[in-house]
């Protein structure tokens, strides 16, 4: 992502003029605004991600640099997490990046993630509760 592109967004984001942050974002794919984000500090990235879409939302986090994806959730309620990013990936994302937190922080987004078993995400099983659980989970629900 260019600088100039990137001194705009933060100067947008600066005066609080988001419905121009947020037309220009939608001009943008998802890598494009991960960039930008990974360019930004947490508090800038946060301003840009309540502008998007749940989907949109969670196709950014999934390509952010390892680091900035971080810091930017370290920022955020556990809730938030499950309920903006969590709940619109594919299982194998959301447990790649659980995968990176704390397990404090791992067992409160759990916690807010509504039927595990219903949405499919059978991956928590093997992060949260281990292989021997998973390969019971699976005998018994023919997975």
């Amino acid at each position: 992502m260019e600088s100039e592109e990137i001194k705009k967004v933060s100067e947008l984001i600066e005066n609080k003029k988001s419905e121009e942050l947020k037309e220009f974002l939608q001009e943008l794919h998802p890598a494009d605004i991960a960039e930008l984000c990974d360019e930004l500090d947490a508090e800038e990235a946060r301003s840009i991600y309540l502008l998007l879409d749940n989907e949109k939302a969670a196709d950014v986090l999934i390509e952010m640099d390892e680091d900035a994806r971080k810091k930017f959730l370290e920022i955020l309620p556990s809730e938030t997490i499950a309920k903006r990013f969590v709940d619109y990936m594919d299982s194998d994302d959301a447990v790649d990046i659980i995968r990176d937190m704390d397990e404090d922080k791992q067992e409160e987004i759990l916690s807010h993630i509504e039927d595990i078993e219903q949405a499919g995400r059978k991956k928590f099983c093997q992060l949260f509760f281990g292989n021997l659980r998973l390969l019971f989970y699976q005998h018994i629900f023919a997975c």
